[in-house]
Formats: C-alpha cells, structure tokens, sequence
C-alpha cells in the first residue's frame, strides 16, 4: 500500500464519520488524512493556491447541471494524478454513469457504508506496481497443543481442492514447526534461507523456493532447528509476503504460538486470523483474550474465527461447546470432533485427513472453514445430466 494524501470535505458529522471508520481501517495504515468543512466550492477554492492530494473525497448536495459544471472547474486547478471520490444524495444510474465518464473514480450515495468505502479506499491506495494480492490467512493457537498446525495444513489443501486454485502454505514457526513432518516434504530451502535473501526473491527465485504437494497446494517449511532465532524482522516479512501474495490465490499462515512483536504484526495485516482452542479452561481463556486484543483493529475485516478443536474427547472434563459458545456471544467457526486417529494416520501417510479414509467426520467442517475464510463464494455444484423420460411406445410411428 502506497502512502497518500486524502483531503476529505464533508457537510455533516454523519458522513464524516462513517468516511472516518473506513479510514481506521488497519490496511490503510499509511494513508495521512485531512478533513475540511465545505464541498465542491471550498475544494475548488483551497486547490487554487495549493497542491492538491492524491485523493479527494467530497460531499455534495448539488444538482447534476452544476454539479458537472463544478467538477470542470475543479480538474482546471487539481493535478492530473488526483483521484475523486463524490459522495451525495442522487441515487441515479445515468448519473453514475456520467461521472464516471467524466472522470470521477467513484460516486457513493448516503448514507454511507463505511466497509465498502474501505474497500474502495484500498483499491484507489493501491501501488501501480500491486498487482495480484492472494488473500492471506493466518492460524495461530490458543494454548499449546490446541492443533492449529493441522487446521492450517488441511484448510489450505481443502482450499485448493474446493477452488482448483493456487495455496501457498508457509511455516513461520522456525524453530519448531511441523509441516513438512505433517506433508513429508521438506522444501529445496527453508522460510529462514528464504528471509535472509528476501532483497533477491522475485517470482522466478521463489519457484525454486517452494516444493508442491498437488496441482494446487505448495509448501515452503520451516528449519526445526531450535538454534534458528525466533525474532523476524517485519520489513523482510513483508517483503517476503507481498512476494508470496503475488504469486497464490491464498498465503495460508501456521504462525508459532506466542505474541511477539512479528507474530502480532502478521496478524494485523492478515485478511483473515483463524484462532485454534481446544476444550479446556485455559485455551477458552487464552482465545478469548486474543479476538479482544485483534477484533479491535478490524472494524472492517472479517471476524476472527475461532475453532474448537478436538471437542468431545473427555466429556467429564471437556468445556462443553455451548458454553464455549457463550463466552463469545456466537458460535465457533468450526467444530471439530475429537478424532486422534484420523489426524495421526493422515500424518503418517503424510496426508491431510481429507485424504483419508478414517477422516470422514472431519472433512465437512474443514471444508466448511475454509469457504468460510476464502473471501469468496462457495462454488455451484454442476448439475448432473439426466437423461430425457422415455415417452410411452404409443408414438405415432408405431401405431
């Protein structure tokens, strides 16, 4: 995301503030906003004697016929790279159109959506240079132990088995990550070799980085050697990140259960955070303090989605799902039965338990988590061919 200007002018508090939920919107990070009180005249005026930004968003309650004419006299004073976001009250398909073709990047009506206002923001901020962004995912656990590993592995296959798309699955717990054990692959280098020559990795490099498990799904693993040091500098990660991002449909995360200050900053700038609880009192504890500490900074963002692993395992002693449930005021995004001998003889064929015959109880609601957090629609199912009814042997040509 580049840094930009944004000169917003508003003619009520109401705009003001839904333009300023969408503006709080964590991926806009590097955006410098400014609010003015006026419209398209106090805009014309101020950009008569000063620069004007990247990016103008303006409220207007004019009618069409001096409305266009307003915005002529506005592009006579802005620069040519000034982007125009109008917001007013006609709600008309021709005039939409008709801005648009005048120029204008976007005309939104009120009252205002401020989630889709971000969104529009993100794409206007965009780098020319952005391109293709996969939609990255991150797993972390509540409490060790929890299986968030093995949520990561076998969405990120049920990913690319529901969507035939690209997945790119990354372990960034260096020291004693797990899913090249999981797959039984182990990529040509690891992500620390990966991160150490980040300024050198192009798309063309980072082919030779990653080792396919299928058509779909890539790997790239972590050493699993404790003598790895565990900090990561955030200005490599990122670089490595928007590197992977350019190269999937989906970057899927298994993070390392702890909140330093890299973990947290690959969370803040996740699409979608997957938080993995087993049934205990610490794991629910654990859980719900992370989605408070993150739901925070993601007023436009998907929810953080918990997943209650391994539940029914010890009925005496397990939290029972409801009442996980009612500790979050909703209920989990998965809830995945306790079947150990599914995930142990998946991992060691060096399958996901999709793969497995002794998987079928897990398989739906894997499959459910990951539509859940692909930021796209589930698929339609092709309609089978039916042949046509047979007509009775009374036809014409045989009478």
């Amino acid at each position: 995301m580049q840094r930009i200007d944004i000169h917003v002018f508003t003619l009520g508090d109401d705009s003001w503030s839904a333009i300023e939920d969408a503006l709080g919107d964590r991926r806009l990070n590097k955006a410098r906003p400014a609010r003015y009180a006026g419209d398209l005249a106090t805009a014309i005026a101020k950009y008569e004697h000063e620069p004007s930004p990247g990016l103008l968003i303006i409220e207007t309650r004019e009618a069409p016929a001096p409305l266009f004419s307003q915005l002529e006299r506005l592009s006579a004073v802005c620069r040519g790279e000034t982007d125009l976001i109008l917001v007013g009250g006609h709600n008309d398909v021709g005039l939409y159109r008709q801005l648009l073709r005048r120029g204008v990047f976007e005309y939104l009506n009120l009252p205002l959506d401020s989630r889709h206002l971000a969104e529009i923001l993100i794409n206007v901020c965009a780098g020319p240079d952005s391109g293709r962004q996969g939609r990255l995912i991150s797993f972390i656990g509540a409490s060790g132990g929890a299986g968030s590993t093995s949520m990561a592995n076998n969405v990120a296959w049920q990913l690319g088995k529901v969507y035939a798309d690209e997945v790119t699955l990354v372990d960034l717990d260096l020291s004693s990550g797990t899913v090249g054990l999981d797959f039984n692959l182990e990529s040509p280098q690891t992500v620390a070799q990966a991160l150490a020559q980040v300024d050198r990795l192009d798309d063309q490099m980072l082919e030779r980085f990653l080792v396919s498990y299928n058509d779909n799904l890539s790997l790239m693993t972590a050493p699993g050697d404790c003598g790895t040091p565990a900090d990561l500098d955030t200005v490599a990660l990122d670089a490595f990140l928007a590197v992977l991002r350019r190269n999937a449909a989906w970057v899927v995360l298994d993070l390392p259960r702890h909140w330093g200050g890299w973990v947290r900053h690959v969370l803040d700038a996740s699409d979608e955070i997957v938080v993995t609880a087993a049934p205990t009192l610490g794991s629910l504890r654990n859980a719900k303090s992370a989605v408070d500490l993150l739901a925070a900074g993601r007023r436009n963002d998907a929810p953080v989605r918990v997943v209650l692993n391994r539940a029914g395992g010890n009925p005496k002693t397990d939290i029972p799902a409801k009442d996980f449930a009612g500790t979050f005021g909703s209920k989990p995004a998965a809830i995945m039965p306790s079947e150990p001998a599914a995930f142990a003889a998946a991992v060691t064929r060096g399958q996901t338990v999709g793969e497995s015959a002794r998987g079928a109880r897990l398989t739906e609601p894997l499959r459910r988590l990951a539509i859940q957090v692909s930021g796209r629609p589930e698929p339609r199912k092709p309609k089978g061919f039916s042949w046509p009814r047979l007509l009775p042997a009374t036809l014409a040509w045989s009478r």
